[in-house]
């Protein structure tokens, strides 16, 4: 029998999108010094001659912070890390060649990265060449924020041992979702308390079934033998925190549902907190709601092989705030999943690929607090779409083997919690990108059906990386900036990808209003279609400026474009049309051609 928290998956997830991970996590973030991890980061990263010093301070006071732990990443070779004196001073020596990250971190603090501007933005990365010593690399930590408060049931007496999770909103593969960015388990008193928060606004949630209680009831329940599921004290906690695996018996009359402050189920209805740099927040009291509490059963149809039935929060944005709720599929294909609060669902059926042939269904479910019986889910095979990528040279020489690119194809709006849509070549059970072969054939499986877009990455040092994507053609109709439908049961054949070695280059350097080199500096360029304002639109690009505020944005299409260097922008932020609708008048305008190389110096912010 294995033990699942499903919940927990989606806080411990690494930062999407190339994002530095400077969150404050729960009971703080940051640490002092490993040195096992330090033993592994020297035996990982060879000798070399280079080496980094600083020192860390506070941002408020610029006190020292001793016993920082100081991270340099990069270099192609692995990273280092070390703690600072008493002083707050550090060195990393003994670096290769190379261009670094460096970041700081301690408990009670934002993790800080050198050249970033504020929390959560990326840094300015260090190039250091042999024998080079880069001093005054400092870092300045921003104390954390901290939000307090109280936790009851529906009677207003003390809720201990729930989880109670603070989240924000970040651009996740392009998407504005709520994310979790710390949790704390309320003590006896019903009391929580988050820190090393980076100053912003958060929306605080509550799961009646804590972390530890989880963790407890689930190993006494795996030792007795009993199926997981069931309730808190005879309420329930909301029993999908092990999935409901258990039969119609296991199910309860009423239960806590994932509850937001102010006592609300809804993201759409959740309270604000507004946190500033530093400052801690207290008061934040609610209580979690009791709900009535449904069965959903149904059938499978086509479940040949080991199947499962997931009920995944359409509200849910990775936090805690919306768990999944998982039941068997049994013999004769029924499956049941007791204790699921209200809301909107969708219910995923996938099988667990034994077979080769890995097939999924997916269908809406909403929950009202009654028993929902009669679901029933087709499984279907997933799509498979092939073709052959080509090139268009104006000299460089054709790639010899074309297995070092990468195709993706995601889908335009994919299910929360669902499987991934990008395939995985031949034989790969809901994979993440196909494989290319050597000859430029390529054969993706296992797609679901729905809108996807397709993308190429990849070429290693072949023509110096100069193959960027030029067109897309599927049945004679260009599809490269464009969504196109997979349909169930049809696979998709004859795609012809081109490549192009005539790619755009375009850079400058972002200049400060005394006209000196702005780095650490955000430069987005975007076309001037608001077609093309969406979620990883290859029309869309951006280049961090480093320290002499140089910027690069390479391989864009040929076409219109605004571009505008910024400093108070969310990682990903630049792919919602409503903060490009906002910025369109502040950029500077350029056309591009195919194989343009221009040079565009730009006025930084402020």
């Amino acid at each position: 029998m294995a033990l699942g928290i499903t919940s927990l998956g989606a806080w411990t997830q690494a930062p999407a999108q190339g994002q530095q991970g400077q969150q404050g996590q729960g009971r703080g973030a940051g640490a002092g010094g490993n040195q096992q991890q330090q033993a592994r980061d020297r035996a990982q990263t060879p000798a070399g001659t280079a080496s980094i010093a600083g020192r860390v301070v506070t941002a408020d006071t610029g006190r020292p912070v001793k016993r920082a732990r100081v991270s340099v990443a990069g270099g192609g070779r692995g990273g280092r890390s070390t703690t600072t004196d008493d002083q707050g001073r550090y060195q990393v020596t003994d670096l290769p060649a190379g261009t670094y990250t460096i970041s700081g971190s301690k408990a009670g603090f934002v993790d800080g990265v050198f050249g970033q501007r504020r929390p959560l933005q990326p840094g300015t990365p260090v190039t250091l060449a042999d024998a080079q010593t880069a001093n005054n690399i400092d870092l300045r930590l921003m104390r954390g924020g901290v939000i307090t408060g109280r936790l009851g049931d529906e009677d207003g007496e003390p809720l201990p041992r729930a989880l109670v999770t603070v989240q924000r909103y970040q651009y996740l593969r392009g998407e504005r979702q709520l994310t979790p960015a710390g949790a704390d388990q309320t003590d006896d008193r019903g009391q929580y308390r988050v820190f090393g928060l980076p100053p912003g606004d958060y929306y605080v949630s509550a799961s009646a079934t804590g972390l530890g209680e989880l963790i407890g009831r689930g190993l006494q329940q795996l030792a007795a033998g009993v199926a997981l599921g069931g309730g808190r004290g005879g309420r329930g906690g909301p029993g999908g925190a092990f999935g409901g695996f258990g039969g119609p018996d296991q199910s309860e009359a009423t239960g806590y549902a994932p509850t937001y402050y102010p006592g609300v189920v809804s993201t759409a209805e959740a309270g604000k907190v507004v946190l500033g740099p530093g400052q801690e927040i207290g008061g934040v009291d609610f209580q979690i709601q009791l709900v009535a509490l449904a069965t959903v059963s149904g059938i499978v149809a086509g479940a040949q092989d080991l199947a499962n039935v997931t009920l995944v929060p359409q509200q849910s944005a990775g936090g805690f705030g919306g768990q999944n709720f998982n039941g068997r599929v049994l013999a004769d294909g029924t499956f049941t999943i007791a204790n699921v609060p209200p809301g909107h669902y969708t219910a995923i059926a996938r099988t667990g690929g034994r077979s080769g042939d890995p097939r999924t269904a997916m269908q809406a479910v909403v929950v009202t607090g009654q028993n929902l019986d009669g679901v029933t889910l087709v499984l279907q095979p997933g799509v498979t779409l092939s073709g052959n990528i080509t090139v268009e040279s104006s000299g460089t020489a054709a790639p010899a083997d074309y297995s070092v690119f990468r195709l993706d194809v995601p889908e335009v709006n994919p299910v929360p919690g669902g499987p991934p849509g990008g395939g995985g070549g031949r034989g790969g059970p809901f994979g993440g990108a196909g494989g290319v072969q050597k000859n430029g054939s390529f054969a993706i499986d296992n797609l679901q059906p729905g809108q996807h877009y397709i993308r190429v990455t990849g070429g290693g040092a072949q023509g110096g990386g100069a193959w960027t994507l030029k067109s897309v053609m599927l049945g004679g109709t260009e599809i490269a900036d464009a969504p196109f439908e997979l349909k169930p049961g049809q696979n998709v054949d004859n795609v012809t990808v081109v490549l192009t070695d005539r790619s755009t280059d375009l850079s400058g350097t972002v200049r400060d209003a005394l006209n000196a080199g702005a780095g650490g500096v955000t430069v987005i360029a975007f076309s001037t279609d608001p077609q093309y304002w969406r979620a990883q639109s290859r029309r869309i690009s951006t280049s961090r400026s480093g320290d002499t505020g140089a910027y690069r944005i390479r391989g864009l299409p040929a076409g219109d474009y605004y571009l505008i260097a910024v400093d108070d922008v969310d990682q990903g932020e630049w792919f919602d049309p409503a903060y490009l609708d906002s910025v369109k008048d502040k950029g500077t305008h350029v056309t591009l051609q195919e194989g343009d190389t221009k040079t565009l110096d730009l006025r930084g912010p402020g």
